[in-house]
């Protein structure tokens, strides 16, 4: 009897170490997969983020009536863009979704989009110093990295790879419409 004890013992002994086992696989794999998610999800945001400028896509370009012709003058005037924001699957009307300048140089009207062609930091207009000339004007520039822009759009200084992003202007019925579109930040060509 005390044989058939020892093999019962054993069976036992066998089977609470295959249950010990399992768990302790059970245990890990379950550690391991919310370590991985608690770290890839950091991660992940944080590649997006870098990659982000490259990554971009623009907007599909719809016109949209921003101010009457007449009222344009030789100094830039900011005009929101309100239209359609899509997000996901989300549709909100009536939003914010940017913003240009529009300026009359000589008697064409331009427009040009307020966010700079380096990475998206809102431009601004006034008075400063140009860089090529070395006197007081009234400049777009750049306030994150210190980028100057002519009345025309041409960059003067600065890490911006491009002029500043012009917008297709026509004028219909006496007022300014301009063709909206985003374009990819950090790049020599304008990319919608």
């Amino acid at each position: 009897m005390a044989k058939k004890n020892n093999n019962e013992e054993s069976s036992a002994s066998a089977e609470t170490n295959a249950d010990n086992t399992r768990r302790d696989f059970i245990k890990t794999t379950v550690a391991a997969g919310i370590t991985a998610c608690a770290l890839g999800t950091p991660i992940c945001a944080g590649v997006r983020t870098v990659l982000y400028p490259a990554t971009q896509s623009g907007g599909t370009g719809q016109f949209f009536t921003l101010a009457v012709a007449d009222s344009i003058t030789d100094k830039p005037a900011k005009f929101s863009v309100i239209g359609d924001q899509q997000d996901a699957w989300i549709t909100k009307a009536n939003q914010n979704i940017g913003s240009v300048f529009i300026v009359k140089i000589g008697e064409e009207i331009k427009a040009f989009h307020s966010l700079c062609p380096h990475a998206g930091c809102m431009i601004q207009f006034g008075k400063n110093t140009n860089p090529k000339t070395g006197t007081e004007e009234d400049l777009f520039y750049c306030p994150c990295h210190a980028a100057h822009f002519a009345l025309n759009g041409e960059r003067l200084d600065g890490v911006s790879p491009r002029d500043l992003d012009s917008l297709e202007v026509k004028i219909e019925d006496g007022n300014v419409q301009v063709k909206f579109e985003n374009f990819v930040f950090g790049i020599a060509d304008k990319r919608a």
